[in-house]
């Protein structure tokens, strides 16, 4: 499944907040850009999110609410998980 990635697990919850630029999502997963931008070319290729071409900026938002919802659903779900198996986060 595209969404077991924890990068793009914390893309979408990022996006279930606002819709955000490439450089905005870098900045707040501390991650590069470079590693945003593939990531987000993944999350397009399974139509979860949209992304807005405005001259050379990027904005980057989810395909519809129920993906909000299947993103918060699966973060609970994985959070739970680390938790039982005492994974550092």
């Amino acid at each position: 499944m595209v969404v077991s990635d924890r990068i793009k697990l914390k893309i979408l919850q990022a996006l279930s907040a606002k819709d955000m630029h490439i450089a905005e999502l870098s900045k707040e997963l501390h991650v590069s850009g470079t590693c945003v931008s593939k990531n987000v070319r993944i999350l397009e290729n399974a139509n979860l999110v949209n992304r807005n071409v405005l001259g050379r900026s990027h904005v980057i938002s989810l395909v519809n609410k129920e993906e909000k919802n299947n993103v918060e659903k699966e973060l609970s779900d994985l959070d739970l998980y680390i938790i039982e198996h005492q994974f550092l986060v």
